[in-house]
Order: C-alpha cells, then structure tokens, then sequence
C-alpha cells in the first residue's frame, strides 16, 4: 500500500522526485520507508505526453549501479 501511496504522489506531480544527473539524467528518484527499510523508486516523465514510466524499485544498495547496468538509461 505504501508503494501504491508513493506511486499516486508522483502521478498528482512528477517533479516531486530528484532529477539524477550524468548518466542518469531525466531519471527522478523518490525515496520512501517500508517499516525501517528506506526504497527507491525511479522513473522518468514526460509532461506533454502525460506520461510516466517506472523505471526501477529496490532497496538503496546497489540501487544506481543496477539502473546504470539496466542499460536505459546509457548515453
């Protein structure tokens, strides 16, 4: 349920996030808890389109190597 929270908050304003840079430029992260355990969820946007796509949820650790290595987000 808190995902799902978290996932609405960003559909009412998908600037709520943090714009990455670098690499991973136009990716926005949103950090949340589940119990003690903070969570990650990236996604990219586009405003005129009205369209968001989710790009990766897990835990901190390893969190930016895995979407780097997803291979998206590459230039």
């Amino acid at each position: 349920m808190v995902l799902h929270g978290v996932m609405n908050q960003i559909m009412k304003n998908p600037q709520l996030g943090e714009e990455k840079k670098g690499d991973l430029k136009g990716v926005y992260i949103r950090k949340f808890k589940v119990t003690k355990d903070e969570f990650l969820l990236g996604y990219s946007f586009n405003i005129e389109k009205k369209k968001i796509t989710w790009e990766a949820i897990g835990p901190h650790e390893n969190f930016y190597r895995e979407l780097k290595n997803n291979g998206r987000r590459l230039r």
